[in-house]
């Protein structure tokens, strides 16, 4: 799609796109930030409704509810880069990673972990088994059914990971 075409889309002048955006790769970035930030406000806000009492596997079950919410409803948006992550502007790929490292601290912060690449390389693994798992579920329309089983696969497989290296809080 053209930036003519995007503004014709938004009701806006190509012109005002330039200028707020620098052109196409400049709205995608702002799109793309958009979304992370989203993501994470829609993450903490229900972790905070959980309360101080919840244990970190509510925590985690509950965040990755959040995520297949915003799979779901940013299928198209959220597949993309997934399915074909080298036609995203050099910035965008800086803006996941940065983020997916923002993931690893946090993941690290809920299980009360030491710094330590072993067990951020097991985090960001777990991640990555996430995202292909969401993918598989994306492309076979979100059924509903199958919510409990990604959630399931996504904590065993995250508590693998770290009992790997001797870590059992989950369990």
């Amino acid at each position: 799609m053209s930036v003519a075409q995007i503004a014709r889309t938004a009701e806006a002048s190509e012109a005002l796109v330039h200028r707020y955006f620098a052109g196409k790769s400049g709205l995608y970035l702002a799109v793309a930030e958009a979304g992370v930030a989203r993501l994470i406000e829609r993450q903490r806000a229900a972790d905070a409704a959980l309360g101080p009492g919840a244990g970190r596997r509510e925590r985690l079950e509950c965040s990755l509810h959040v995520y297949l919410d915003m799979v779901a409803e940013w299928s198209v948006g959220w597949l993309t880069p997934l399915r074909s992550p080298g036609n995203e502007p050099s910035e965008v790929i800086a803006l996941r990673r940065d983020a997916r490292r923002r993931y690893v601290t946090l993941l690290r912060e809920l299980f009360e972990l030491p710094a330590d690449p072993a067990l951020d390389y097991a985090l960001a693994g777990y991640l990555g088994f996430v995202d292909e798992v969401c993918v598989l579920w994306a492309e076979r329309g979100h059924p509903a059914a199958d919510r409990a089983i990604v959630i399931d696969d996504a904590i065993a497989a995250v508590a693998a990971a770290l009992s790997g290296r001797g870590w059992h809080g989950l369990t």
